[in-house]
C-alpha cells in the first residue's frame, strides 16, 4: 500500500520510527529509483558515503535533531543507516555530476498583495523523471510529544524535508541555484529540516546565517504574521531580499546579481517571467485558490510554471504543486503537475499562527 500521508508522534526519533515503519516500501523504492540513476560502481557509492560522514558530523553539530530522525527511519525500515545516509546528500550528490534538471518556481504574497492581507506562499518542485518516483512521494505530520508543536512536510520517502510548514506560521520553500561553490557544510535536507522547526521568520533567518552551507540554496520564508523573505545562500555567502510584498525566484540568481552563474535550467528565466506577469496580474485579490492556478500556468509553455517533459527538457516535470495558506494554516498540495492533478488539503490539530 502506497501512503500519501501519514501522522507520527513522539520525539524526534521515535517519529523516525514511525516513519522507517509505515514508508518502508515507499523509502526503498526512492533508494532503488536513485541506485539506478546514477548507477554507480561500489568504490563510487564508498567514495560518496566518506563525503556524507562528513555532512552528518555537521549535521550532527547544528541539526542533531535530524540525525535522530534519520536514525529512527533507519531503525524503523530495517535498513543499514549508511542507506539513509545515502538519501539524505543525494541532492549533494548531484551537483558532483552536474545532473541538474529545470527546477522548482516559487511565489511568495503577503500584505496588500493578497486578498485579505494574509500570507501565501507556493511552489512546484520538478524534478527529473529518471531519477524521482512521485508516486511514492508522502506528506508527514509530525507532532511533538513534548509539545505543542507540529510540522507538516513534503518530501520523497527517506529524505527528511523538501518543503513544508509549522502550526506556529512558518513555512519552507526552496529552490535551486548554483554559483559553482562547494565546502564542508550541513546538506540540503538537514537545512530545510531544521529551518521547519524553526517557529519564527527571526529564528529561522538567525540559522540560515549560523551555519556552513554546503552548497548553494535559495530559500524562501513566510511567516503568519511576520511576513516574507528570500535568501539566496552559497558557501561563501548569504544574500537576503529587500522588503517586499511579492517575491518570485526560479534557479537563477535574482539577489545575488554579482555571484557566478553556474545553474544548468535552460527555463528559468522564463519560468519567472511567468511567474511574476501572473502575480502582478492577481496583485490584490492573491489567495489560495489564484495560487494554485498560478502553479497550474502555462505562459510560455513550455517553458512554463506547469513544467510538462518537451523536446527540449523531456526528463523534467513538476512532480508536487504545493500552496501554503498562512491566513488559515492549511498546506494545499497535488501529487504532480497542478493543471493535472487534485489539491489535497492538510491543516493541523493545533494553529498557532494567527
Amino acid at each position: 500500500m502506497i501512503h500519501r500521508y501519514i501522522e507520527v508522534t513522539g520525539s524526534a526519533f521515535e517519529r523516525g520510527v514511525q516513519i522507517g515503519e509505515v514508508l518502508k516500501m515507499q523509502i526503498e523504492t526512492n533508494l532503488s529509483s536513485q541506485k539506478l540513476f546514477y548507477n554507480d560502481p561500489t568504490e563510487i557509492i564508498t567514495k560518496w558515503l566518506d563525503k556524507a560522514q562528513t555532512y552528518l558530523e555537521y549535521t550532527e553539530k547544528f541539526a542533531p535533531d535530524v540525525v535522530a530522525e534519520m536514525r529512527g527511519v533507519a531503525k524503523g525500515s530495517d535498513l543499514a543507516f549508511e542507506e539513509i545516509l545515502y538519501l539524505y546528500t543525494v541532492y549533494e550528490r548531484s551537483f558532483f555530476d552536474e545532473l541538474i534538471s529545470d527546477k522548482c518556481t516559487s511565489f511568495a504574497a503577503a500584505g496588500n498583495a493578497t486578498f485579505d492581507g494574509s500570507v501565501i506562499c507556493g511552489q512546484t518542485n520538478d524534478e527529473r523523471l529518471d531519477e524521482y518516483r512521485s508516486e511514492v512521494d508522502c506528506v508527514v505530520h509530525h507532532r511533538d510529544s513534548e509539545s505543542d508543536f507540529e510540522s507538516l512536510i513534503y518530501s520523497h520517502p527517506g529524505i527528511p524535508a523538501y518543503m513544508g510548514m509549522n502550526n506556529y506560521g512558518l513555512a519552507v520553500m526552496w529552490t535551486y541555484i548554483d554559483n559553482g561553490q562547494r565546502q564542508n557544510g550541513v546538506p540540503t535536507a538537514g537545512i530545510i529540516r531544521e529551518l521547519i522547526n524553526k517557529k519564527s521568520l527571526k529564528e529561522a533567518r538567525d540559522y540560515l546565517y549560523s551555519i556552513p552551507h554546503a552548497v548553494p540554496n535559495q530559500f524562501s520564508l513566510s511567516h503568519a504574521n511576520e511576513g516574507i523573505a528570500s535568501f539566496e545562500c552559497f558557501p561563501n555567502k548569504i544574500y537576503e531580499h529587500e522588503p517586499a510584498d511579492v517575491m518570485i525566484h526560479a534557479n537563477h540568481n535574482s539577489i545575488a546579481l554579482e555571484e557566478p552563474e553556474e545553474g544548468g535550467s535552460k527555463t528559468s528565466h522564463s519560468r519567472f517571467e511567468a511567474m511574476e506577469a501572473i502575480v502582478s496580474e492577481n496583485y490584490g485579490i492573491i489567495d489560495a485558490q489564484r495560487g494554485k492556478q498560478f502553479l497550474a500556468n502555462h505562459r510560455n509553455f513550455p517553458k512554463s510554471v506547469c513544467n510538462h517533459p518537451s523536446p527540449e527538457h523531456p526528463l523534467s516535470k513538476s512532480l508536487a504543486s504545493m500552496v501554503f495558506d498562512l491566513g488559515k494554516g492549511e498546506m494545499h498540495l497535488a501529487f504532480g503537475n497542478a493543471c493535472e492533478q487534485p489539491f489535497h488539503t492538510y491543516r493541523f490539530n493545533q494553529w498557532f499562527g494567527q
